[in-house]
């Protein structure tokens, strides 16, 4: 049996955003420079700033398409009841409009591109209402008058909880380990935009299932961390929340199908795969047990290079495969035959 402990920490380097924070963090603070001396005093409320997203809980990775991105938040001293969603990102798109050839809004955010592949993705809260409460605003100015909303959220309570989620600060390590290599895994094995789950879905499993994996040695207190074990756990866990259920179709008969319920950590508590169609749960449910099978089967090895290969297909080419050594034995035989010139002697 293996672990692959070594090719998991290579595959770990290999993903996690490192270098690339410091472009993301010089992008941010650009564009809040932009929105702080565009923004017309007349019109606008104060507002405090807030990075939010994967890079927040330090739980992000290196894109596939290069298309690295960053998330701000802007909470401003506004009720919902003042002013509508559309009109307050107004705001914000009209301060950084122009900024670069590439300037959005979209259903939830503003983004703001840059052509060296990153952009940045800005959302509006109205933080001063009368329950206490913060609310996203949501819609553009083409969306359907139900889709123009101010939706409750609430970011910095939930990046608190996925950021110090654990107490031991080595196996909060192996937690966000662990939410990088799912990541990774849907990044290649399940289509974009085809009602894939978010990144927050999945880090919510890990919070809500995850459990620490490692061996202590009772002299020296030496940890090692066991990452495939903590997968392993985690994707049955995952499995075993999936429910059955019956739904009749168009022609009167009745079909099973199965989804996983998550609720984002804080309030609003809302279910994290609600928006995932029955048909891309059950995708989601097969891809998930495939996973199981290959992570199982790479365990039962006995050589880590027959081990990685296996998980190689499931993680992508960032998991390290190592070479196989070549044999005493087989490189003696190559030693001894004879080229074609001695062989004509």
């Amino acid at each position: 049996m293996v672990l692959c402990i070594k090719q998991f920490n290579k595959f770990h380097d290999n993903i996690r955003l490192l270098e690339e924070n410091e472009v993301l963090k010089e992008k941010r603070d650009i564009i809040i420079n932009t929105i702080k001396n565009n923004l017309p005093k007349e019109t606008s409320k104060s507002f405090t700033i807030f990075t939010q997203g994967s890079y927040a809980m330090h739980t992000g990775i290196k894109p596939l398409d290069n298309d690295y991105d960053i998330d701000v938040g802007l909470y401003f001293d506004i009720s919902k009841e003042d002013i509508k969603p559309v009109q307050a990102k107004q705001w914000i798109l009209n301060a950084v409009e122009g900024h670069t050839k590439d300037v959005k809004m979209k259903n939830p955010c503003i983004t703001v591109a840059y052509a060296a592949g990153y952009h940045v993705d800005i959302t509006v809260y109205a933080a001063e209402n009368a329950d206490g409460k913060v609310y996203l605003a949501k819609g553009k100015p083409t969306s359907n008058g139900e889709d123009k909303c101010w939706e409750e959220s609430n970011p910095k309570d939930l990046i608190k909880e996925i950021r110090d989620h654990l107490s031991d600060s080595e196996d909060r390590k192996q937690f966000r380990r662990i939410i990088r290599y799912l990541k990774r895994w849907k990044d290649e094995k399940l289509i974009k935009g085809n009602g894939r789950p978010t990144g927050i879905a999945l880090t919510s499993c890990a919070y809500n299932w995850f459990a620490v994996e490692k061996d202590v040695d009772p002299f020296s207190g030496d940890r090692t961390y066991k990452d495939l074990d903590a997968l392993i756990a985690l994707i049955r866990q995952m499995i075993n929340g999936f429910s059955s259920e019956v739904e009749r179709d168009e022609n009167g008969e009745l079909n099973t199908f199965y989804r996983l319920k998550v609720e984002l950590p804080v309030e609003p508590y809302s279910d994290l795969f609600e928006k995932m169609s029955n048909k891309q749960m059950n995708t989601f449910k097969q891809k998930l047990e495939r996973l199981l099978e290959s992570l199982e089967e790479a365990r039962s090895k006995e050589d880590p290079t027959d081990a990685a290969e296996i998980l190689q297909k499931q993680f992508g080419k960032d998991f390290p495969v190592s070479p196989r050594p070549t044999t005493g034995k087989r490189a003696t035989q190559k030693a001894v035959i004879p080229s074609s010139e001695s062989a004509k002697k």
